[in-house]
């Protein structure tokens, strides 16, 4: 055979929608005996789409291939079906190098036995020849015909995946013991691979699971195409077995009734429905929490971290602005209605990002007395004077809107880079105080508006603000410097908190701040132009208020007239 042919021979071995569909080997789970790779046998599209990853990555626009996060539900065969492509991948492919981390021991030994089963039963005549090797879990191929894989555990912290491996398979992460500490490990070691494939798996978890945030984190980024981030969702009845005969006679329950209205047209059936009440009845854990059925075998990719979430907004707070046509996000800086002649806006700013692994933000609200409506917003990193002129910008933009600024940390250099900038409308808590400070009795106030607000006043636009809310948790620690882990340990509270990522929360609570003191025009009146139908507070006019300043300022300056006179001295 000629070094051609071998060459094709090897590429169409390595595609797994070729070979692994052709001679791959698996347990049926429903008879537990063996049976040829089918990934429209158990799931409609998920197992499919891990075969079409690993055989054609979609790549950027500067030619890097694109990394899979994968969201989807129980018992799907996620872990297995991108280990076996990766066999594929690895067995054919000379010189390369497949990691997989799985949450545990126990699923890593299971993830590495049957890959042994599938390479064991693969076609004597054209099995890729192994070598022996003394580390545990690791299939080590001939050098001519493939490279290596191995399995590791993620449930004791950072693990070591060695120099540059080609592809990367993170299974279970909210599992781990800390996947954003073993991320900054794994990230290095593959951003300057432009070939180099990964994919991170999962099911929802509850909030208190180890690394649940992380994971929320990630799939929020991936689903707005962050770097290198290719998303993708699986409902739970995507797969063929999470169906159950409907019992005959039985009627649809009120909820039963809603789910099939709201997610009939994508899929769910009666039959999923029965599925979804003998989980509620057979399953401990679900019937403790009815709720973690969302959780487990999610409807969607939005109400399942509402269920998973310990926010400390309730989630019937955000029911109605779930079910709003909300706007996905793309930012950096997104505008969802222009400005209107003669509208009061405010600001609120939360500059947390700079020099630091949090985003700064602003949230810009139309406010109406009794209505404050989320016009515009920004997220990203960035520095205090690029983050400064844009908030101005924005403010001049808005009709010169009321800006009120977290005034702790960097938020002073925001504040006086704006007063250095001649910004005529800085919130003021108290005179001579711009800004707001962020204490404990502030924060916990702050709070207490914007659930007022979500539950009255406020219409939001942004799909991620609205996301944010979901696992908010109130949540305002000091950041530590890498620095403070050297000094002072990783113990408990020393270690560095995890990256924020409520930041548009922060902002909000600001806005919400502002607008409760901000002048308000009356919804229902005619729009003149004028300031005749602006209320500073529901019983006060803003000519009212423009006359009160007027007699304060009058009064002020005869009081100071008289001090100085008192205290003149006498000649």
């Amino acid at each position: 055979m000629s070094e051609a042919s071998v060459n094709d021979a090897l590429a169409a071995l390595a595609d797994p929608s070729l070979s692994l569909r052709a001679y791959g080997k698996v347990h049926d789970q429903s008879t537990g005996r063996e049976v040829k790779f089918d990934p429209f046998k158990l799931t409609n599209r998920l197992q499919a789409t891990l075969l079409a990853y690993f055989s054609n990555p979609p790549k950027t626009e500067h030619g890097q291939t694109k990394w899979l996060t994968l969201l989807g539900y129980r018992q799907a065969g996620k872990s297995l079906t991108a280990e076996l492509c990766a066999y594929s991948k690895t067995a054919y492919t000379p010189g390369w190098d497949h990691v997989c981390i799985a949450d545990t021991k126990a699923r890593a030994e299971y993830l590495h036995q049957r890959v042994h089963f599938c390479h064991a039963r693969w076609p004597e005549a054209i099995r890729a020849p192994t070598v022996p090797n003394r580390e545990v879990r690791q299939l080590t191929f001939s050098e001519v015909t493939g490279g290596k894989m191995r399995v590791l555990s993620g449930e004791s912290g950072a693990v070591g995946i060695g120099q540059s491996p080609d592809s990367f398979h993170g299974s279970e992460l909210p599992y781990w013991a800390n996947a954003g500490e073993q991320f900054t490990l794994i990230y290095p070691s593959m951003i300057n691979r432009d070939h180099s494939l990964m994919v991170l798996e999962s099911t929802p978890a509850p909030m208190d699971a180890p690394s649940a945030e992380w994971w929320h984190d990630q799939c929020r980024d991936a689903k707005r195409g962050v770097s290198r981030n290719l998303y993708a969702f699986f409902p739970y009845w995507d797969s063929k077995l999470n169906r159950r005969p409907w019992p005959e006679g039985a009627e649809l329950h009120l909820e039963e009734i809603r789910l099939l209205e709201r997610y009939g047209h994508l899929g769910l059936e009666k039959e999923n429905l029965a599925f979804r009440r003998l989980m509620l009845d057979i399953d401990p854990e679900i019937r403790r929490n009815p709720d973690l059925f969302g959780v487990y075998y999610p409807f969607d990719d939005v109400t399942c971290w509402v269920a998973a979430s310990t926010s400390v907004i309730h989630p019937s707070l955000l029911t109605r602005h779930r079910e709003a046509k909300l706007t996905e996000w793309v930012g950096p800086y997104q505008e969802y209605e222009r400005p209107q002649v003669g509208a009061v806006y405010v600001i609120g700013v939360d500059p947390a990002g700079y020099a630091a692994r949090d985003h700064a933000a602003f949230q810009v609200l139309k406010v109406y007395d009794g209505e404050w409506t989320q016009v515009a917003c920004f997220a990203d990193h960035t520095e205090p004077i690029p983050f400064s002129k844009k908030i101005l910008e924005v403010g001049r933009r808005y009709n010169n809107a009321l800006i009120a600024v977290e005034s702790n940390g960097v938020g002073a250099a925001v504040l006086a880079l704006l007063e250095e900038m001649e910004c005529k409308n800085l919130y003021y808590e108290k005179p001579y105080r711009p800004g707001i400070a962020a204490t404990s009795k502030s924060v916990d106030q702050m709070l207490s508006w914007l659930q007022e607000g979500l539950r009255d006043e406020l219409i939001l636009h942004d799909a991620d603000t609205v996301d944010q809310l979901t696992s908010y948790k109130h949540d305002k620690r000091v950041e530590r410097a890498a620095s403070n882990e050297i000094l002072y340990g990783k113990g408990a509270g020393k270690r560095r908190r995890n990256r924020h990522h409520w930041d548009k929360i922060s902002a909000l609570q600001m806005a919400v701040a502002a607008a409760r003191r901000a002048p308000r025009r009356l919804k229902n009146s005619e729009d003149d132009g004028t300031t005749e139908n602006v209320v500073l507070f529901r019983d006060m006019t803003w000519s009212q208020v423009e006359a009160y300043r007027k007699e304060e300022a009058n009064r002020k300056g005869k009081s100071k007239s008289r001090r100085r006179a008192r205290y003149r001295r006498k000649r």
